[in-house]
């Protein structure tokens, strides 16, 4: 299925919203092409639903509590990827990491993905962590340069 897109248009309204003024309620934006809904993710206590229903019409808007901000899981997840040498020296490789869409903490990618190492981490980081099973992704490659050949 395509993306609907005036969804898309109203996601991205919602961001020029939300990115100057309510980085600390702010979590994020999940869009329902198929059903035609964007939910907003934000700390309760501020006036940010209200923002976006003030300028965003013509689809159906869906407003959840969150835990954390994007800007508080993005923080976290810097701190425990800063940490990998640490985690690993403690039998937990960590092969990524990031929000979760809902608000709720950190998702982070280790070798083994097993619930004691969440246990750890969020124990650790005083947070909620999600671990699952995952591997590095790789970074971006070097820059590609045609040759001066043509195709044969």
């Amino acid at each position: 299925m395509s993306n609907d897109p005036i969804l898309s248009a109203a996601a991205d309204e919602v961001d020029a919203i939300v990115r100057p003024r309510y980085e600390d309620w702010y979590a994020s934006t999940v869009l329902d092409h198929r059903g035609g809904v964007m939910t907003v993710y934000r700390k309760p206590g501020s006036d940010l639903d209200k923002a976006v229903r003030s300028r965003v019409s013509g689809v159906k808007l869906v407003f959840e509590d969150a835990a954390m901000s994007e800007k508080t899981m993005l923080a976290l997840t810097q701190e425990i990827l800063a940490d990998t040498e640490y985690w690993r020296e403690r039998d937990i490789v960590i092969t990524g990491g990031g929000p979760l869409s809902d608000g709720s903490g950190v998702g982070i990618t280790t070798q083994a993905g097993r619930a004691t190492e969440a246990t750890r981490l969020s124990q650790h980081y005083d947070s909620p962590v999600v671990v699952e099973r995952g591997t590095a992704v790789g970074g971006p490659a070097e820059e590609f340069t045609p040759s001066a050949q043509s195709p044969q």
